[in-house]
């Protein structure tokens, strides 16, 4: 793709300077943050897999907030792909209907790229569901599942059959109404039979799909219609009833021969309690014959429906499972990770995942090392530490050669985002030998000196991902001295500037104020929130008009509210979004914790019972996440929580806990650096580093330990030894 190197408009192939402003153009193999894609302002990149991107973007007119997919360059002169790309787009929109994502716009290349425009959806996948909710409860089953049904009635009345139902491509978006409203994804391989077709683009005898869902006749490569669907919703069924797959093996061979010839397990043997109506419903849509399952997919609807009024689901009934569940045994989300189940996705990229980053035309040479991991296929990646407000670059690389997995779907699939112990390291920076010497030496002075050189020259990298990181690292360390690198970043693009105002709010530099009021000037409106969120804490009171009118906007009233209410500026108006917004929002969720946040600063009662009713959570992030802001509070239940998090051994969340409590300045948190710098989990060597780092002095006596890892295989890991080193003076 061809992108101008002045006003970042993608620019159609062959174009060699940009027609408005006559800047060169530069070649690209993934859009950059702000690049201009027709009407569309990237933003940020949500994901990546073998076929493409997905970005978030913003309308430049109607300021509405889109998710774009965007097929990779090499694929675009090869038709046959290009047109099972947009086949996606024109499949939903000759269905039309509620439950099934929206696609407002598509190229097929003639300004520069293949791409579709779709709704931006936030919540979580039903794969992500279903391992919270181990089996799922069966108001929650039969109130997704009939939506689900619904969605692939309209699609087999427009004679096109999904063929790759699988969890994943089922996306949960809480509403205030609805708190699991379904949208199916994903149409990447549907057929297309009637209205809309474009001929089929795949070879007969192919088999496309995913194996574990897919039907006999799907997985033998012979003809499929509507009932290969519905033998998927049999097996999507079977999971959450029983929390088990009905069809299990190693390899594509063992999957296809339990499909073909073997029956799964009666899930009544499974869960004795189940409804027998229900189990009747799995086992006819997983019959073998096709003959003999549902004939369609509205007859299914009906006895899950009628399943429904028998055992008495209400929309109450379902609202009373919102919140339940926690990460299983054995499921992705029991992984040491940063992030949580309880933190949304961004249309189907885990939460672990999130905010991620495009690639600058050529990556620096010392981080070019691929790796090759299944299923670890985002490019540049940020991810949230549980609510805390605080993100960290990952940089990693999809996987180019062995190992890779293979895509059979135009779709993006971005990875887990799972730190991956012995995965081939990036090569570390050069000229940091000495900085042991001069720690052992206690030359702090010099070991600042040379760290911030580091760290500097980590800034001047070209890529956004590079320079994300080393804000991250500053962020997460809390290191004054960096201010200047956060200044530096505030004149970058729109996603640094928001990432080094952030860092610099929390530092709460008074000199800072100046250079954040100049960012904002060159800000678009959603980024002029948090840059005035920065400027009032740090004292710029004009900031407050910017916030008072953003309380008016759904997307910025919660950060607006918060912002206002931390500087103690409080009215009505934010008074009233904090309440409205923590009434309506999933407990525990990123809006949910801003508003009780918010609220517990007010002196709120139920906002700080109900924080307090988090520690008990299953979920260990929601529970440290929820610690953390009642311990702010002065609440020293909540500290004391914290402090036996970071003694216990055995808690998942240990490192979050003790950066929450190094947050709070409490000495307690340093039990945890020890074990924490010894961590194969790169997440958790940065956190203990963090640690160190923000306890300064008293961090000092693990110094030693601290710059042993200045030439870990981890590039996060390597920055926060840095950052850690200049705080350490």
């Amino acid at each position: 793709m061809q992108l101008c190197t002045r006003c970042r408009t993608l620019l159609p192939a062959g174009t060699q300077t940009c027609a408005k402003d006559g800047a060169p153009a530069e070649a690209v193999t993934a859009l950059p943050d702000g690049a201009l894609v027709g009407a569309y302002r990237i933003v940020r990149m949500l994901g990546e897999g073998g076929m493409g991107f997905v970005h978030e973007a913003i309308h430049e007119v109607l300021n509405r907030r889109t998710a774009i997919k965007v097929l990779r360059p090499e694929y675009v002169s090869n038709q046959d792909v290009v047109k099972r790309f947009l086949q996606e787009a024109r499949a939903v929109n000759v269905i039309n209907h509620d439950n099934i994502v929206n696609v407002y716009d598509f190229s097929d290349g003639s300004d520069g790229g293949v791409y579709f425009v779709m709704e931006f959806l936030e919540g979580e996948t039903l794969g992500d569901l279903m391992h919270r909710m181990r089996p799922l409860p069966n108001p929650v089953l039969v109130h997704v599942y009939t939506q689900v049904l619904r969605a692939l009635a309209a699609a087999h009345a427009k004679q096109i059959v999904h063929r790759d139902l699988k969890p994943v491509n089922v996306f949960i978006v809480p509403r205030a109404d609805n708190p699991f409203f379904v949208k199916l994804l994903d149409f990447g391989i549907a057929k297309l039979r009637g209205e809309g077709a474009v001929g089929t683009a795949t070879v007969a005898g192919t088999v496309m799909g995913t194996p574990q869902f897919m039907s006999p006749e799907q997985i033998s490569g012979k003809p499929v219609d509507h009932r290969s669907d519905l033998f998927s919703m049999g097996v999507m069924l079977y999971r959450a009833a029983t929390g088990q797959a009905p069809f299990k093996g190693e390899e594509f061979k063992d999957i296809s021969r339990e499909i073909l010839t073997e029956d799964p397990p009666a899930p009544s043997k499974l869960v004795p309690a189940m409804p027998p109506a229900l189990e009747r419903i799995i086992l006819r849509a997983l019959e073998k014959d096709r003959e003999r399952r549902y004939a369609t997919a509205t007859e299914m609807l009906e006895d899950l429906e009628r399943l429904g009024r028998d055992i008495g689901v209400t929309p109450e009934e379902v609202a009373r499972h919102v919140g339940d569940g926690s990460a299983t045994p054995g499921s992705p989300t029991d992984a040491p990770s940063v992030g949580a189940a309880s933190l949304p996705e961004f249309q189907g990229v885990p939460a672990s995942a999130q905010r991620t980053r495009a690639m600058q035309p050529t990556p620096a040479a010392a981080d070019a090392a691929p790796r090759s991991r299944m299923g670890l296929a985002i490019g540049i990646g940020a991810v949230v530490l549980v609510g805390a407000g605080v993100t960290v670059f990952a940089l990693t690389r999809g996987s180019k050669g062995k190992g890779a997995q293979p895509s059979v779907s135009a779709s993006a699939s971005p990875s887990s985002g799972t730190p991956v112990a012995g995965a081939t390291p990036d090569a570390a920076p050069a000229a940091v030998a000495n900085l042991a010497d001069l720690v052992s030496a206690g030359d702090w002075a010099g070991t600042s000196a040379q760290a911030r050189r580091q760290l500097g020259d980590a800034m001047g990298q070209r890529g956004l991902g590079e320079q994300g990181q080393v804000v991250s690292a500053i962020d997460l360390v809390g290191a004054p001295a960096l201010a200047p690198l956060l200044y530096q970043g505030l004149e970058g693009p729109p996603e640094l500037r928001r990432l080094s105002a952030r860092a610099l709010r929390g530092l709460k530099l008074p000199d800072a104020a100046p250079k954040v009021r100049a960012a904002l000037a060159n800000s678009g409106d959603k980024l002029k929130v948090e840059l005035a969120a920065t400027l009032l804490a740090l004292g710029d009171a004009d900031a407050g008009a910017i916030l008072e009118r953003a309380l008016s906007e759904p997307g910025t009233r919660g950060v607006a509210a918060l912002a206002l209410t931390q500087a103690g500026k409080s009215s009505k108006a934010s008074e009233a979004a904090l309440r409205e917004l923590f009434a309506n929002s999933p407990a525990g969720r990123d809006q949910w914790r801003t508003a009780a946040e918010g609220l517990l600063l007010l002196g709120d009662a139920p906002a700080k019972a109900a924080l307090s009713k988090e520690l008990a959570q299953p979920d260990p992030a929601r529970a440290v996440a929820a610690a953390e802001l009642l311990a702010r509070g002065g609440d020293a239940d909540a500290r004391g929580y914290l402090k036996r998090v970071v003694a216990d051994t055995t808690f998942a969340r240990r490192g979050e806990a003790a950066l929450a409590l190094a947050r709070l300045g409490d000495n307690a948190a340093l039990g945890y650096v020890a074990d924490g710098l010894g961590s194969t989990d790169p997440t958790q060597r940065v956190l203990a580093v963090a640690t160190a780092g923000r306890l300064g002095q008293a961090g000092q006596k693990q110094a030693l330990a601290v710059v042993a890892l200045v030439n870990d295989p981890d590039r996060q890991v390597r920055l926060a030894v840095l950052a850690a080193l200049v705080a350490f003076e």
